[in-house]
């Protein structure tokens, strides 16, 4: 598994003085294309491109031109797919601009997925939750370990790994996440509320008294407070394995030991997400 792009894109994307429209498997080269040539992006991780952001883009491309080219993947009959920079193409395209610099590389699927992504997270274009469906489509689509992840984006595995269980919160709050309505703080505060009803409680009265961060977090831990009164403390191996499990998984494990035996429960919050967890347990279906 490769693991250069952890030192940012200049590790695979190479520039060269020779232009060509054939490219071969693992070249590169600098051209000027047709907007009508570049397709959008399959594996772009961003879902959406504000108004506000565009038009500023907008106005710097009438005052100096694209800068930086986008990148792009040949596919058949003289069109491309963009790879990186797709904000760039929308704005050359709204200002009916008719040609775009552009590197044009021959990237495999998994490839172009991690390149949209090293962009994005470089520039710190994505929201939490594009983040995080990003790696989870490199965990799922093209078989990466959380640590194969971490590794791509230049991110220690613990980061990549508390990004992905956002995931495993209700819908409800991850459109919330999704439109800027909470922070990613308030997302890992909420995590720490195991039932999903408190959960969504929280989460709508974080809304309705615009709560902080912290005091998002402090109503969490007066949650967990209640109910550590209510069960016997947790076994610690226990407790570190339900860590382990829910890092793994993305999601929220309980281990419920007896004397002889037990249970484990894994929770989860819709079909997608039940899927997500069989792949991860390498259950085919």
């Amino acid at each position: 598994m490769t693991k250069r792009l952890g030192r940012g894109l200049a590790d695979i994307i190479t520039t060269n003085t020779h232009v060509s429209t054939t490219v071969p498997s693992g070249s590169s080269s600098f051209v000027m294309l047709r907007t009508e040539q570049i397709r959008a992006g399959r594996f772009q991780p961003r879902t959406a491109i504000s108004d506000a952001g565009l038009e500023d883009l907008k106005a710097s491309i009438k005052r100096s031109g694209v800068i930086e080219p986008v990148i792009v993947r040949p596919l058949a009959h003289g069109t491309y797919e963009v790879v990186a920079g797709e904000r760039r193409l929308r704005a050359t395209q709204a200002l009916n601009i008719p040609e775009i610099p552009a590197i044009i590389r021959t990237l495999s699927d998994k490839e172009t997925l991690e390149v949209s992504l090293i962009e994005n997270i470089q520039r710190e274009n994505l929201n939490p939750l594009e983040e995080a469906k990003g790696y989870e489509r490199l965990l799922h689509e093209f078989g990466y370990t959380q640590e194969d992840v971490a590794s791509a984006v230049g991110k220690d595995r613990a980061t990549v790994s508390n990004l992905l269980r956002i995931l495993a919160l209700p819908q409800e709050i991850r459109q919330g996440l999704s439109e800027g309505r909470v922070t990613l703080g308030h997302a890992k505060a909420l995590l720490s509320v195991e039932d999903t009803t408190k959960q969504l409680a929280l989460y709508r009265h974080v809304l309705r008294s615009g709560l902080s961060v912290r005091q998002a977090e402090a109503g969490a831990r007066a949650d967990a407070g209640g109910a550590r009164r209510r069960v016997r403390q947790a076994d610690p191996h226990a407790r570190t394995l339900e860590e382990e499990l829910q890092r793994t998984l993305g999601t929220r494990v309980h281990i419920h030991g007896r004397k002889k035996g037990g249970r484990i429960t894994i929770d989860y919050f819709s079909s997608e997400d039940l899927t997500r967890i069989l792949h991860a347990l390498g259950v085919q279906t």
